[in-house]
């Protein structure tokens, strides 16, 4: 699968959805992308619903958005992806939600 990245500014916050792997080949995009609104924005949403796989330099820029950002929530349902969420415990930092819709 090809890796993309999409911001969609929303009336009261930043959807930044991510299809493919993010890894390291890609984290550098999915960073950039995040980074240039984290700050700036009331609430970051991070639309992994179409990730099927995330490593650890992947998990590096969702805490570095975490920290920067004043909310953040995600939205995975891959086994894989929530897997990740689960071991690094950002699911215990942040809301994750099953849909994009449960997540606004």
């Amino acid at each position: 699968m090809d890796f993309a990245v999409d911001v969609d500014q929303r009336a009261d916050c930043v959807v930044v959805s991510v299809a493919g792997e993010i890894d390291m080949a890609t984290a550098d995009t999915f960073g950039n992308a995040v980074e240039s609104i984290a700050s700036s924005t009331p609430h970051v949403v991070l639309d992994l619903s179409e990730c099927t796989f995330v490593d650890s330099s992947g998990m590096r820029v969702v805490a570095a958005t975490i920290k920067q950002a004043e909310r953040v929530s995600i939205v995975a349902s891959e086994p894989a992806v929530l897997r990740a969420l689960e071991i690094t415990a950002v699911d215990t930092m942040v809301s994750v939600h099953p849909s994009l819709d449960a997540a606004l």
